[in-house]
């Protein structure tokens, strides 16, 4: 680390160690991270550096009571084969106030160029509410130059007042109909691939699920995981998100809505999902990361067949396997719906749900 940016963080952050020494990692640690065996990538790869990640888990508002869990479980994925090194900024602000001076001048340290240029990224931990970030627009170039930013659920909770930070992130938090304390349905979009492969195609898991503003672009994101909202309740007629991944610039973008109970950072699935998205995200192997808008349309159509056919009454059967015929025969099909899926979020829900019925009863 930069010795001067070190002195800073020493004065402004709580730090925690993950790993016993700063260098590199033995080729036998770092094996599970690095290409196979045999391959000339593999010869040439060499020991894999420790990476720096500054954890973020100030609150304003709202705070997680998972988020000590959250830190643990990350500083045990980070000590695991030498993968990264954290530094902590931890802090709560009580609703309705200001940070304090203390907190402020933490924050112009840690996010200070200086200091920012000794990190490979960060980790928002379930922050909330309105960060005192010097300068978002400066993080967000920082991120955009070739870093790492990893989000656990609350991090889109977060700089509500920056539209920039909403992009980045990917969304931003907009009620939670899918609380904790009851499992709920998921969908593996991805379910052969790195980031997604430590879940069956179709699971159920206990977490609180978000949704989001009119800020969420599918056209940006890349998603991995979903609600399968026909196994879920309350049934709503729109597509929820969960995971995805998106190159920023230069950077790259993992986020995550899981995160919210304390329990979640013991489940090894989940550990396992938050490591691999820790190490795409630093870089450490490549995954398809382009947008995938047509699969999130076809997936909100399969999210409002319930409520379709509640409103139709008509089997729901009926009606699913009409729009699966017409996803399979046409792949523009549902992304031409876009706006008629938009508006069952945001819009006239009875009108648009008539509007989808028809469309799939269309010849």
């Amino acid at each position: 680390m930069h010795t001067r940016a070190a002195a800073a963080l020493r004065s402004g952050i709580m730090i925690l160690a993950v790993v016993a020494a700063v260098g590199t990692v033995s080729a036998a640690a770092a094996e599970d991270v690095m290409p196979p065996r045999g391959t000339a990538a593999a010869a040439a790869a060499g020991p894999l550096p420790v990476k720096r990640l500054l954890l973020v888990s100030v609150t304003r508002g709202f705070r997680h009571a998972s988020i000590p869990a959250a830190e643990t479980a990350l500083e045990e994925i980070g000590r695991a084969a030498g993968r990264f090194h954290l530094e902590f900024l931890r802090g709560a602000v009580e609703k309705g106030k200001d940070p304090d001076d203390g907190l402020k001048a933490r924050f112009a340290t840690a996010f200070a160029p200086e200091t920012l240029a000794a990190f490979d990224g960060v980790i928002f931990a379930s922050t909330t509410g309105e960060l005192p970030i010097p300068d978002v627009a400066a993080f967000l170039d920082w991120i955009r130059s070739g870093k790492a930013f990893i989000g656990f659920h609350a991090a889109t909770d977060t700089l509500k007042s920056s539209d920039a930070y909403c992009d980045m992130v990917g969304g931003h938090f907009a009620g939670h109909p899918w609380n904790a304390g009851r499992e709920h349905g998921f969908v593996v979009h991805e379910p052969g691939q790195r980031l997604t492969g430590m879940f069956a195609e179709r699971f159920r898991f206990d977490d609180e699920i978000y949704r989001y503003d009119e800020r969420f672009k599918p056209e940006n994101l890349r998603v991995l995981i979903s609600i399968d909202m026909q196994a879920s309740r309350p049934q709503e007629p729109y597509h929820v998100p969960v995971s995805w991944v998106r190159e920023y610039g230069k950077g790259r973008v993992f986020y995550t809505n899981f995160g919210h109970n304390e329990e979640t950072w013991k489940e090894p699935a989940f550990r396992e999902h938050a490591r691999q998205g820790i190490d795409w995200a630093l870089g450490r192997f490549d995954a398809p990361a382009a947008p995938n808008p047509a699969l999130q349309a076809a997936e909100s159509v399969r999210s409002a067949i319930p409520a379709a056919a509640a409103a139709a009454g008509r089997p729901a059967d009926d009606l699913r396997g009409k729009a699966e015929a017409k996803i399979g025969r046409d792949a523009s099909w549902a992304p031409g719906l876009r706006p008629l899926l938009r508006d069952l979020r945001f819009g006239d829900r009875s009108a648009a749900l008539a509007a989808l019925v028809a469309e799939i009863d269309a010849p």
